[in-house]
């Protein structure tokens, strides 16, 4: 019994994927459910016309003696019966006789309220170069045994190899880890899917829209300090962090505020059609607050080297220092300076700092910039180097591992993490080795090394102040102030 069962559930998602095939070469994905209606509506009407031909009840015809002596001319039509009763179905009423039949199977709408509901989990996944669809699938930890029939359900609306890197799938489970369904962007206003219906079976799925980037902005009052009031007031976790990381070299986040100050945060996140909030790729905009007769407001934008920072209303940016260790719980066992090495047993000159730390312990970013090396170096082990502003570099080395997504060219913020301490390389035990380069030549870390501002000017400056008025509509009021200065009156012609 089971054998049929199982043959019978292959042959009803062959037939659907069959289906699916046929609106592949017809080039009607996208309006599937339009022709499904059309279908569905034909097939009704053809029943209906062909069951009142076969079931109507025969009209009785009366061939009156007339009829009989005009043969051969006579007429061709016979006469009805008067006397037949034309049989009306009063329960058709004024109803159109194809009703359209409700769309039923797996819905993207009903797995997205899942997850508002907290009865599904939604994760994204970036594929990343040289990744294939079925190592994203094992990245996501869904089950191998479904591996196969996902893909070739897929590969009905989509060839796999054309999925390019960078393209963000959502993958949907329930609380248990199971497989529900996933989603991936197809064309600019489409997007594809694979969905469990309530069989088991995978369907596969074709609609319109996309993902969106949308702007959201937040404005509250500080009750004890900014972090635990920005959350109150609805600001991710990760935005709150993003704030801080980046303007705690210039702003007190535990004395520079009182209660009562306000503040104002803006910023992006991806939202899908349906208006489900992904947790991916929030970004900070903007930030403001008052206290007293102090005010600052604050907009994120990505200069034209790749480097993005705060900067006021006015394009500066403020200085910034790199950090001096980068994680937080350490034990110096090496400073910076001539020293006896501890394996090579002669005098040499250490170029950085030794953190020892338990193995696994995270290790951040000294500084906002761009990593341009990312693999083993010799001695060193696995070895991360990043290039900031202003002719700085810093080094990581001896690194256990490195933080998932990260590639030479990814841009870092400050005190994100990037890896984590291990004993890679030559090393007597697990420890961070930290070194920090200015120009050509290595600096102790523990001084101040302090990242110049920076001033933006011309066609940059331009394009940096549309953009902030694009984000916060009192853009003029925070460069300008309250009463922005009269523009200069043009000489009157004599």
């Amino acid at each position: 019994m089971k054998k049929i069962l199982n043959k019978l559930q292959k042959a009803t998602q062959q037939s659907k994927i069959l289906r699916y095939k046929t609106y592949k070469k017809m080039g009607g994905i996208g309006h599937r459910k339009w022709i499904d209606r059309v279908v569905k509506g034909t097939m009704l009407l053809l029943l209906g016309v062909g069951a009142f031909v076969l079931f109507k009840p025969d009209a009785q015809v009366v061939i009156s003696q007339d009829d009989i002596n005009c043969a051969p001319n006579c007429p061709v039509e016979p006469v009805l019966n008067p006397e037949a009763q034309e049989i009306v179905h009063s329960d058709l009423g004024d109803e159109p006789v194809v009703a359209e039949e409700a769309e039923t199977g797996p819905s993207l709408i009903d797995l997205e309220n899942a997850v508002r509901q907290d009865k599904a989990r939604l994760n994204t996944y970036t594929l990343e170069k040289g990744e294939t669809f079925l190592k994203l699938l094992s990245r996501a930890q869904i089950d191998k045994i479904q591996h196969k029939n996902i893909t070739s359900t897929l590969e009905t609306l989509v060839n796999l190899r054309s999925i390019k890197r960078g393209t963000v799938v959502m993958i949907f489970t329930g609380l248990k880890g199971e497989f529900l369904g996933l989603t991936l962007p197809f064309r600019e206003n489409e997007f594809v899917a694979v969905l469990k219906d309530e069989d088991g079976l995978l369907i596969p799925f074709a609609q319109e829209g996309r993902v969106e980037t949308q702007n959201k902005r937040i404005e509250g009052k500080i009750v004890r300090t900014f972090s635990g009031s920005a959350q109150k007031y609805g600001a991710p976790k990760s935005i709150v962090r993003q704030i801080i990381n980046a303007l705690g070299n210039e702003i007190d986040f535990y004395s520079d505020f009182k209660p009562e100050d306000p503040f104002e945060i803006i910023y992006s996140q991806q939202v899908t059609p349906t208006g489900l909030e992904l947790d991916t790729n929030k970004q900070v905009l903007y930030f403001g607050f008052k206290s007293g007769k102090k005010e600052v407001h604050r907009y994120w934008y990505t200069d034209r080297s790749g480097t993005a920072a705060f900067y006021n209303p006015t394009g500066q940016r403020e200085q910034r220092t790199l950090e001096k260790r980068p994680i937080e719980k350490f034990r110096l066992s090496s400073s910076y300076g001539w020293r006896t090495h501890p394996i090579l047993m002669y005098r040499i000159f250490h170029k950085g700092l030794d953190l020892a730390a338990p193995r696994g312990t995270p290790v951040y970013a000294g500084g906002d910039g761009k990593i341009i090396q990312l693999g083993r170096k010799g001695a060193y082990g696995k070895y991360i180097r990043i290039r900031h502003a202003g002719g700085y570099e810093t080094a990581y080395a001896h690194l256990n591992a490195y933080k998932k997504g990260l590639k030479v060219g990814s841009y870092v913020k400050q005190k994100e993490l990037i890896g984590y301490v291990g004993s890679t390389g030559r090393t007597t035990g697990p420890h961070l080795h930290y070194e920090v380069w200015r120009g050509k030549k290595t600096v102790n870390p523990l001084q101040d090394n302090v990242i110049a501002g920076k001033q933006l000017s011309g066609f940059e400056l331009e394009q940096f102040q549309s953009f902030a008025e694009s984000v916060h509509p009192d853009f003029k009021q925070h460069l300008f102030g309250k009463n922005p200065p009269l523009p200069p009156r043009r000489p009157q012609s004599k």
